[in-house]
């Protein structure tokens, strides 16, 4: 039997292509235009102040980019500037050939060993010996206009044509503080990428010249405070955006196999009962479609298809693999060593990026953790991914693919365990752009920590007295199984189009998967598409004494509306739920087969309030609300938990701070939410615990 390492090896099998790059070109290639258009100003010509030199920090293949940009995608760019930009010259320097350079070795000298390397860099493009640097030094001294009409002869280029130097192994500047004297800040503490990028600075005053940083910047000890630190630059880290599902399908099928026959990776993986766009969800839903994980674990697909001699007949089967520990153990590894040996300081607010993580809150690269720590800081030093959503904002990815490794680190808190089983299990775009989903994530989870809590709980003691049911159930649950937490039930295939239709509810089909599904014990549910259905959050619990079984829905209302919710709303929600349920399970069930919608409401209307006399209701089964306009099926009851026992489950606080972030945008970020209130929110969950 083939060991492990055999089985599940990541074996560079394939000839990868880079696809749909058009959006991660058009940032790399603003920012080059940003310097085009501000060059007099930087260079003080000009008396205006305001620009700030940008440097992208981008992988090496954004650089060699010769597809053309689609032209509407030209403006507002000058189409001048794009047209010789495509003609440029691209001179690549490798920062591993960094060395103190004669006649001023001794001095220590960086500006003239970079100076030096560009030359050599050069000669060695143009297939010329290796100048000596005396001769050189006695050329150029430190004249950076010098330097430029250098490398342009030695190039063979006019002096007007756009001269791109792509920097890779900036790295290396880590390993260099022993060869080069590098300034000291006022507390004494050496910065060498300040030193390098300044130098790169006053090179950026030449005309028709133009740098970017290749490579990878995970690992490296480029911070935002050192990039911010600088007075005149920024550095802008640009990394390949995550590929979709589409993206993907080309991906393997234009990636070939290193052999004489160069079959197209689709073709060894796929039968022809698996297509490569079921592959290709797999993929996306396993690596978050990150393209360096991406490689590895096609790379381990191929090997393990190669070993049995047969290519995946379904998805299932290739899932169960995908799925198998192992696999993502070593699929991981490279990925992952830095956040295992994190000092403690960093590990602290790893819960707090993996909320941002689930919710989908995005950030700004200068959103800061403290006076001195930036966020995207902290996730570089993690090793987590970033995904760009625009110039300067980004969502923080974690691949599920991670999730195994970091959940069996014997640091990691349950807390933190249980948000990423939540993350293993959501559909990748399960929290985006919606407002009820960070509301309703939040309620799930102090759900989840108030039915397993042992310690004594206000909000289940008060569900105890208003339902003779609930009491009977099985409280606290046994220890918690977080992978099924916050499960979506609904296809993520519905179309942001379909998320703006009215609430409606769950089709016959739909219902009888999610009942099914809820026989699960100790499980939480939350519908994908939870602003068009009916309730948001699924679970189950079973009486330890009695075969009694309780399905309980919870459905979050009133968050935004200023009005509050009346009778008509908590009568079209029960609608929506207790009817069905009855009308399609319940009425065919056996009678221990019982069902609870909760409603959780941050705000009645005058009328509710007063007809409730501000306190919680339960209505059984019989009974009618809103006079007879509803009435509470068999084996089921509603309960509506006025304002002040809702903040049993989530506390004032946080749902004004909830309500001003929305308020500023449908898609707040980091900033508008506040560290403060993330940090109350994570508080909050660490009460129960």
């Amino acid at each position: 039997m083939a060991s492990l390492d055999e089985k599940w090896k990541a074996v560079d099998n394939f000839e990868s292509v880079v696809v749909d790059r058009e959006r991660d070109v058009v940032r790399v290639t603003e920012e080059l235009y940003d310097l085009h258009s501000n060059r007099e100003q930087f260079r003080g010509v000009t008396s205006s102040c305001n620009y700030r030199l940008t440097i992208p920090f981008a992988p090496i293949s954004l650089a060699r980019a010769k597809r053309p940009l689609p032209e509407p995608l030209w403006n507002p760019l000058s189409r001048t500037f794009l047209e010789k930009l495509k003609r440029a010259s691209l001179l690549y320097v490798d920062l591993k050939e960094l060395e103190p350079t004669r006649p001023i070795e001794e001095k220590r000298n960086l500006k003239w060993a970079v100076y030096y390397l560009l030359i050599k860099a050069a000669c060695l493009q143009s297939g010329l010996p290796q100048p000596d640097p005396d001769e050189c030094f006695k050329e150029l001294k430190l004249r950076s206009d010098a330097l430029v009409q250098k490398i342009r002869s030695i190039l063979n280029i006019p002096s007007d044509q756009y001269l791109l130097v792509a920097f890779d192994e900036v790295g290396v500047l880590d390993e260099s503080l022993d060869e080069f004297h590098f300034k000291r800040t006022h507390d004494g503490r050496v910065r060498p990428y300040n030193d390098f990028f300044g130098i790169i600075s006053q090179l950026c005053k030449e005309p028709d010249l133009f740098f970017i940083v290749v490579g990878k910047n995970k690992g490296l000890s480029i911070k935002n405070d050192v990039a911010f630190g600088l007075s005149r630059v920024i550095l802008h880290f640009i990394p390949l955006s995550p590929l979709d599902a589409s993206s993907i399908v080309e991906f393997l099928e234009r990636s070939l196999l290193k052999t004489p026959t160069q079959q197209p990776v689709c073709n060894v993986l796929c039968s022809s009962s698996f297509s490569v766009n079921e592959l290709a969800d797999s993929l996306l839903e396993c690596t978050g479609g990150v393209p360096g994980l991406l490689t590895r674990l096609v790379n381990m697909l191929l090997n393990y298809v190669e070993m049995r001699n047969k290519p995946f007949i379904s998805k299932e089967e290739c899932l169960t693999c995908m799925n198998d520990y192992d696999f993502r153990r070593i699929c991981a590894e490279p990925f992952v060593e830095r956040i295992l040996n994190l000092d403690e300081d960093r590990k602290s607010v790893f819960d707090i990026l993996l909320m941002m993580a689930l919710y989908r809150i995005p950030s700004k690269v200068d959103d800061r953790l403290s006076s001195e720590s930036y966020l995207f800081d902290a996730v570089t030093e993690m090793g987590l991914y970033r995904y760009p959503i625009d110039q300067n904002t980004f969502q923080i990815l974690i691949p599920k693919v991670f999730v195994g490794i970091f959940k069996n680190d014997p640091s990691i808190s349950s807390l933190e365990k249980i948000l990423l089983e939540s993350l293993d299990v959501e559909p990748v775009d399960c929290f985006v752009y919606s407002k009820c989903r960070v509301f309703e994530g939040i309620v799930a989870l102090r759900l989840v920590l108030m039915l397993s809590s042992k310690n004594r709980n206000e909000l289940r003691e008060l569900l105890c007295q208003l339902s003779p049911i609930w009491k009977q159930m099985k409280l606290p649950i046994s220890t918690i199984s977080p992978i099924h937490y916050i499960k979506s039930v609904v296809s993520s295939r519905e179309t942001k189009s379909e998320s703006n239709k009215s609430r409606r509810t769950f089709a016959n089909t739909e219902w009888n998967k999610i009942i099914r599904e809820t026989l699960y014990l100790e499980t939480i549910y939350i519908p994908l598409d939870a602003t068009s259905h009916s309730p948001d959050i699924i679970f189950k619990l079973q009486s330890p004494v009695e075969p009694k079984v309780l399905t309980v829905g919870v459905a979050c209302k009133g968050r935004w509306k200023s009005e509050g919710i009346g009778w008509s709303d908590i009568i079209d929600e029960a609608k929506k739920f207790l009817d069905p349920v009855y009308d399609q399970v319940l009425s065919s069930a056996m009678d221990y087969h019982h069902c609870m919608l909760i409603i959780v409401s941050t705000k009645l209307s005058l009328n509710a309030s007063n007809e409730l006399g501000n306190q919680s209701r339960c209505y059984s089964s019989g009974m009618f609300i809103g006079g007879d306009l509803f009435k509470v099926p068999d084996n089921c009851e509603l309960v509506i938990l006025c304002e002040r026992d809702v903040q049993m489950l989530i506390d004032e606080e946080i749902l004004n701070g909830l309500e001003r972030a929305f308020h500023v945008s449908d898609n707040p970020t980091f900033w508008d939410f506040g560290l403060d209130l993330l940090h109350r929110i994570r508080n909050s969950f660490l009460s129960w615990q």
